[in-house]
């Protein structure tokens, strides 16, 4: 297999020009406090774009990803000129997404920093994957011209760089799946072993376990301390130590761009995926989902149980036995005679039936309501059907009764992550997908696929 490397030369300047841009003088430009946009994380509010004029957005965009201190914001910092807050250890300082312009290179993409994986303080990765894609949809920003991959140098892969290497998998379509390593570019912060590619080895083997034939770029550095450039020969500082100055680093990040074939598709331009769950009822790009769904399905009822006989019904029984007994007392007295009184049960018996019944009856989870006699007669108001013996009248979730296809969603289907454990007391896991169907709505007298996002709000 190829392995894809890319260096500079001697001077510390990038190769080549490609399509990628141009570059601008060196020295780093301070940029407009006002061209930077900032988006509000997870829930999912509208987005906030300040000063659009100075800050041009187009359909591509460079995202940097990785685990906090990783030096993804140093390093955008470096390459568009931005002046966003880094820190210097490993906890993370991005507590928000973040859409940056390039102020030095006319031609370059925006690029789209994110609070970072795999941070103890930090947000869930699925709430950090969902919310950069969210951003995405809802800026227009369809295509992928680059994923920058921030690690630490590792030459075995872990948890954390495989479930890394499966968000960004999941950054394209199902018909671009794959693709989207060719435009993948890793960076290790730091130097451990002699050989760039031994540091990004566990990297590169989590992407590799996704697709064989994935062929990321790899690049690695140190930042030059003023110091060490005064006191070191520059071809023993870039080849063997691999520390580089920021006009290096940005160099060979402008080859390694440049070297890219074209962006990738995350959202189809004119039609975004558009889907419904029928168990919990989301709808939207799948990707933007909510990972809470209904835990199985169940015969039910929406309605309340009542009494089989209403009160207006024993009522009117009661009313109609007191008219019969008025009346046959009536004759006895007229004619004299007792005959007339046999037919008193005809007109006491309904009326006691009705009442005796409505008094006994309760359903069968209450005591009863004199002595031992009880009868379990109830009856469901929505469908007429009995308590016993009867059958459901609506699916319904098994777990927590909400009607089928309906959120929201009362268990989790994947098993949540360090940052989204630290955020819920209490939580049941059932592992299974969604029950995806395309989701067609009318528009303009026909049938397309809309573009309608995902109504489900962060867990807690």
């Amino acid at each position: 297999m190829t392995r894809r490397v890319c260096s500079i030369d001697d001077n510390g300047s990038g190769g080549g020009g490609g399509g990628g841009g141009t570059r601008s003088s060196s020295a780093r430009s301070k940029p407009n406090q006002n061209g930077r946009i900032k988006v509000e994380s997870i829930p999912m509010r509208p987005i906030r774009m300040k000063n659009q004029e100075n800050s041009p957005l187009d359909s591509r965009c460079i995202l940097v990803v990785g685990t906090s201190g990783t030096g993804k914001t140093t390093l955008l910092n470096i390459f568009t000129g931005a002046n966003e807050v880094t820190g210097s250890g490993a906890q993370g300082v991005t507590s928000e997404t973040v859409v940056v312009p390039d102020s030095i290179h006319s031609n370059y993409p925006q690029w789209i920093d994110n609070p970072g994986w795999s941070d103890p303080g930090g947000k869930s990765d699925s709430h950090v994957f969902k919310d950069l894609l969210k951003t995405m949809q809802d800026l227009g920003i369809y295509n992928l011209q680059a994923v920058i991959w921030c690690v630490t140098p590792q030459p075995r892969m872990d948890a954390n760089l495989q479930a890394q290497a499966r968000f960004i998998h999941e950054f394209t379509e199902e018909n671009e799946k794959k693709k989207i390593w060719n435009n993948v570019i890793i960076v290790s912060k730091g130097k451990v072993h002699k050989n760039l590619e031994e540091d990004c080895q566990g990297a590169r083997t989590a992407a590799t376990s996704l697709w064989v034939h994935a062929q990321p770029i790899c690049l690695g550095w140190e930042l030059a301390t003023p110091e060490i450039v005064q006191g070191t020969e520059p071809k023993l500082r870039r080849e063997i130590l691999r520390i580089y100055t920021e006009e290096e680093i940005r160099g060979a990040m402008e080859v390694a761009i440049d070297s890219l074939p074209p962006p990738i598709q995350v959202f189809e331009q004119v039609v975004f995926a558009n889907q419904k769950c029928l168990s919990c009822g989301q709808t939207g790009d799948p990707r933007l989902m909510e990972d809470k769904c209904h835990r199985g399905k169940k015969q039910g009822h929406t309605g309340t149980l009542e009494q089989r006989f209403s009160k207006k019904e024993v009522g009117v029984a009661v009313a109609g036995g007191a008219v019969g007994v008025g009346a046959l007392t009536a004759i006895s007295i007229a004619t004299g005679g007792a005959e007339a009184l046999a037919a008193l049960p005809i007109f006491v018996a309904p009326s006691s039936i009705l009442a005796g019944h409505r008094f006994f009856n309760t359903s069968s989870t209450n005591p009863p309501p004199c002595g031992p006699v009880r009868i379990n007669d109830m009856r469901w108001n929505c469908c007429g059907q009995p308590e016993v013996g009867g059958k459901g009248c609506t699916d319904m979730c098994d777990l927590c009764d909400k009607i089928w296809g309906e959120g929201p969603g009362c268990v989790l289907i994947r098993n949540p992550d360090r940052g989204l454990q630290g955020q819920m007391n209490t939580y049941e896991v059932h592992v299974k997908n969604h029950d995806l169907v395309q989701n067609e709505v009318p528009h303009n007298n026909k049938k397309t696929k809309s573009i309608v996002s995902s109504e489900a709000t962060a867990i807690l």
